[in-house]
């Protein structure tokens, strides 16, 4: 999930800077990850689920777009077509086309503010209590789950337990999420980025 790349960078590289390191010490760090955070916590899965209802509701409007496009080519296929009728169809078909095309474009535009909306609400409510966890556990390090593809091994299980307390800590904490929506069970990516129509 690429959803807060910049912010956990960030967030992750505030946490060491502001923990001076210790001469002769060996290393201490700790790794974040913000697709077990959203699983996890109950606020960051709320907020979480604003991106996910979003995305559902474009990629079906950009289906029923679809749907709209092939129904109008299988008409245009029909060997028992009109001949006057067919170039009114083809002007509807490429008019459908057009429409389609802005769609895509205007789909992605609107997931894209949504995701950096959420991405933004998830970074204020964590990016505290990931410093303040790093300082009690005296960490010169906080690696992020955005940026450790060039990991060959880690052990899971370690890997889990700075997130778990972060996850435990911020459903603690005072106050809501703005969106209250149910946690989602799973977190996917959206495939495909449609619309939400202009009001």
């Amino acid at each position: 999930m690429r959803l807060l790349a910049p912010s956990l960078a960030v967030l992750c590289l505030s946490a060491a800077v502001s923990i001076p390191a210790a001469a002769q010490e060996a290393p201490r760090f700790a790794f974040f990850s913000i697709n077990q955070l959203v699983r996890s916590s109950k606020k960051a899965g709320a907020i979480f689920s604003e991106l996910e209802i979003t995305g559902k509701n474009l990629q079906e409007k950009l289906q029923a777009k679809g749907q709209e496009l092939q129904t109008l080519q299988q008409q245009l296929n029909s060997p028992s077509l009109d001949p006057e009728k067919k170039e009114a169809l083809a002007k509807k078909f490429r008019d459908a086309e057009f429409e389609a095309k802005k769609m895509q474009e205007d789909s992605q535009q609107d997931y894209q503010r949504v995701e950096k909306k959420v991405g933004e609400a998830i970074t204020k409510l964590a990016a505290p209590i990931v410093e303040q966890l790093a300082k009690e556990q005296k960490l010169q390090l906080v690696l992020s789950d955005q940026a450790v593809q060039i990991l060959s091994w880690a052990d899971q299980d370690w890997m889990k337990t700075f997130t778990a307390e972060v996850s435990k800590r911020l459903d603690a904490s005072e106050g809501t999420p703005a969106a209250a929506a149910p946690k989602p069970a799973a977190v996917k990516p959206v495939a495909v980025k449609p619309a939400t129509p202009k009001k």
